[in-house]
This record gives C-alpha cells, sequence and structure tokens, in this order.
C-alpha cells in the first residue's frame, strides 16, 4: 500500500489519490492526517504536503483544499518530455502537482467556468488548455501517474507494481439506421424532393432500395458484425430512439423494422442509449426515451453516449445519473481526435458542484469517424495513419483504445467512399499483439 500524508483528507484528494494509484496504477492507497503514523510506516510513504517529513515529498497546489471553482487557468511546464501542469518548485520530488494536475483535466474544472461554445452549445476544443498547450493528442494524466510509478520504483524498488493491460473498446452509434426504408410516405416525398432542389441525384438509389433491387446503404450491420468477428472485437452500441426532428432523424422505435433491428443487436452485444438532441437538455424526454429502449430489448439500460456529443458540466451527468445510467461515452471532441480529459483511462465522474464522487463511469474516446472526415478532412489513408498515431499513445501507457463509428461511415456512399478500408484498418490496428 501507499501512504499518503497530507493536512486534510477531503473529497478531491481522496478522489484523485485513488485514481491515480488504484485505477490506473493498480496499487492499494491509504491517507492520514497523522504524522507520527506516517512516519513509522515502513512502505512507500508521499508527503503531500509543506510539513518536513520522510518520503517522497510532493509540494501541493491549494485547488484540492478548496471547496470552490475559481476561474483561472494553472502553469504549464515540462517533465521528461511530457507536458504538465501546475509546476512546482524545485524542493518537490517531482517540478509540478500531479493530484492538482489530473484532478484538473479529469474533472473537465476548465468546463464548468464561463467559456464560448459552438452552435450546438458544446464546449470549443480550441479552449481547452489541451490544445492551447499542444499536448491534446498525449495522455498526459495517465503518463504522470507513471511519473508517480517512477518516484517509488526508485525510492522503493521491492515494492511490486502489476503489468498494465492495453484494452480496445469499439462503439457504435445508430444515429440513422436505415438511409431510405422505413420512412413515413411524408418523409420519403420530403427527402426526395430536397434531393432534386440540392442536385445530389441520389433519388434513383432511393427508388431502388425501395423496390428491393438495392439494399439500403446504412444497413450495414451485417458488414460491422462480419468485421467484429473476424477480430474478435465485442462492441457496444447506441441507439437514438428520440422523436423526430430537426437534429434528430432516426426512424421511429415504435417501427416493426427498428424493433426487429434493435433486438438483433441486443441479442449479440452490449447496448446503450443515444439521447436525441431534444433530450439533451429535456429529463422528462431523457427518462422515456431510456424507458423505450428498455422495452424493446427487456433488459436495463445503463449505458449512454449524447447525440452530437452534446455535454454540459455538470447538469448532462446528473441527469444520466437521476436516470441510472452508470456509463457513459461522450467524453471527446466532434471536431478534434484526443484525450478531452486528459487520460485513456476510464474515470468516475466527479460532481464539482455538489464536491462529490458519483456512480457514473466515464470511458472517454480518442478516434471518431466523423471528425477524421468531416472535419480534419482526412483521405482514407491519411485517417488510418492518424488513427495509428493515436493508438501507439495510448499503447505507451497501456490505457484503453476507444473507437467511435456509425453505421452510416461504412455505407461507402457520397463522402464515406473508401471508409470502409479505414474500419478494417482500425479494427487491425486496435487489436494488434
Amino acid at each position: 500500500m501507499v501512504l499518503i500524508y497530507t493536512p486534510r483528507i477531503n473529497a478531491r484528494v481522496t478522489y484523485i489519490t485513488r485514481y491515480l494509484f488504484t485505477s490506473i496504477l493498480g496499487v492499494p492507497v491509504n491517507l492520514t492526517i497523522n504524522a507520527e503514523e506516517f512516519k513509522q510506516y515502513e512502505g512507500p510513504q508521499i508527503n503531500y504536503s509543506n510539513k518536513t517529513l520522510p518520503g517522497i515529498n510532493i509540494q501541493p497546489d491549494p485547488i484540492l483544499f478548496e471547496q470552490n471553482i475559481r476561474n483561472f487557468k494553472p502553469g504549464v511546464g515540462q517533465h521528461n518530455g511530457i507536458p504538465v501542469l501546475f509546476p512546482t518548485a524545485q524542493a518537490s520530488a517531482l517540478p509540478f502537482d500531479p493530484f492538482a494536475a489530473a484532478f484538473f483535466m479529469i474533472t473537465r474544472y476548465e468546463e464548468y467556468l464561463p467559456h464560448p461554445t459552438d452552435r450546438f452549445g458544446r464546449f470549443l476544443a480550441k479552449n481547452a488548455i489541451a490544445w492551447e498547450n499542444g499536448f491534446l493528442e498525449i495522455p498526459v494524466v495517465d503518463h504522470w501517474a507513471l511519473a508517480l510509478q517512477q518516484l517509488i520504483k526508485t525510492n522503493y524498488p521491492a515494492y511490486p507494481f502489476p503489468q498494465r493491460t492495453y484494452q480496445y473498446k469499439s462503439t457504435m452509434d445508430v444515429d440513422i439506421a436505415y438511409a431510405y426504408k422505413y420512412r413515413s410516405l411524408f418523409r420519403t416525398a420530403g427527402a426526395t424532393i430536397k434531393s432534386i432542389l440540392d442536385q445530389r441525384f441520389d433519388n434513383n438509389l432511393r427508388f431502388q432500395v425501395l423496390l428491393n433491387k438495392q439494399p439500403d446503404p446504412y444497413d450495414t450491420y451485417s458488414l460491422f458484425h462480419s468485421i467484429n468477428q473476424q477480430y474478435h472485437i465485442n462492441p457496444v452500441f447506441f441507439f437514438q430512439v428520440g422523436r423526430y426532428g430537426r437534429h434528430d432523424k432516426n426512424i421511429s422505435a415504435s417501427h416493426p423494422a427498428m424493433k426487429k433491428l434493435i433486438k438483433e443487436v441486443a441479442s449479440a452485444y452490449s447496448i446503450g442509449i443515444h439521447p436525441s438532441y431534444q433530450s439533451s437538455e429535456n429529463a422528462h424526454l431523457l427518462r422515456d426515451e431510456i424507458a423505450s429502449l428498455q422495452n424493446i430489448t427487456n433488459k436495463p439500460v445503463t449505458r449512454s453516449r449524447q447525440h452530437y456529443l452534446k455535454l454540459s458540466f455538470p447538469e448532462t451527468y446528473q441527469r444520466l445519473i437521476a436516470n441510472g445510467i452508470t456509463e457513459d461515452y461522450t467524453m471527446g471532441y466532434a471536431n478534434l481526435s484526443g484525450f478531452r480529459a486528459g487520460t485513456c483511462t476510464p474515470f468516475p465522474f466527479y460532481d464539482l458542484s455538489t464536491e462529490k464522487e458519483t456512480t457514473l463511469v466515464i470511458y472517454p474516446f480518442q478516434i471518431m469517424d466523423g471528425t477524421l472526415n468531416q472535419y480534419l478532412k482526412l483521405s482514407p489513408m491519411e485517417a488510418i495513419d492518424y488513427i495509428s498515431k493515436i493508438n501507439a499513445e495510448v499503447r505507451k501507457v497501456n490505457g484503453s483504445f476507444i473507437s467511435l463509428w456509425h453505421n452510416t461511415s461504412l455505407s461507402e456512399t457520397n463522402e464515406w467512399d473508401g471508409w470502409m478500408d479505414v474500419f478494417h484498418a482500425l479494427a487491425k490496428i486496435a487489436v494488434a499483439s
């Protein structure tokens, strides 16, 4: 066990020390405010205070001992080539406070502060400290934990650390289950007219599909299943079952074809709710959508990912917790890839508004198809190279690599031409030993 002396034990200190040592490094940790108990301990000791005590001294920043949210940005430095936050004096065993730094990143402290948003009300990645300082593509929190591990190994060489294992989790969002099939006559007519006005000329395919002469291009579930089987991947599917709206275009969850699809997928894979854009700020709609998915599958729904990645702190997570969600997969940016919370290790949500660790576990993703194609404008080959780069960063710390894909991006139509190869390459890269 690692014993940490701290002048005060509170929710913040308890939360972040347990995350760094138990969740990332896999070792038990305990806190004490008793200096004599600390001095007598024979195992690894970390003195997280300004007192002169034995063991490894980490100079603390005040943030973990506060009960408020300050409007500030921490200083930025470097340690062994890795960017760090909260630089400290040379008297510290590390030139930064890893506990304060990790807490700032994984609580998304900066997203509680006043900030501009995009047209969907989302936090702008370009305003994140990680983007401003060039470390969005590095899982810095995991590196900071490893810096602590190296300190302990140097000072307590007999203390054993378990070997962490790299993991991969594939996820798929079903925003629009079918391109043309199972829509109402009104929606089909409207889409046909719009296609003519926009000069997209896809009505021939539309009618071929509706006459059962061609498969629906978004019906890629068997392809996804075969790739999963080939690479022994067990994905998580997120279904959008909300009512039709400007940003919610799925077919009705009450349609027999939609029910059949959800039941078939749920019989083979884990599933979760993909809360509609409309329910992102409406607790009643969210409750109804979760109930609708549960009624179709006859299984409890405990996983979630926000449609459009629409995430507001702390309200989004508070609503999910109130509706029985225990895992969320929204943590990532739409327009940039990388590590929004600075980590590739799942972590419990800490609510800064209540100063409490919650039961909701956050699974941060690093790669999304729409980011690579529609925002970064990468070609299929460029996307494969970029996926390899981000995956390599996860493997350096033996973290969890999580990808976000859509059934629509396997369609090989329009802007997704050639992206089936990207998904094959993603699977191969992700599971390579």
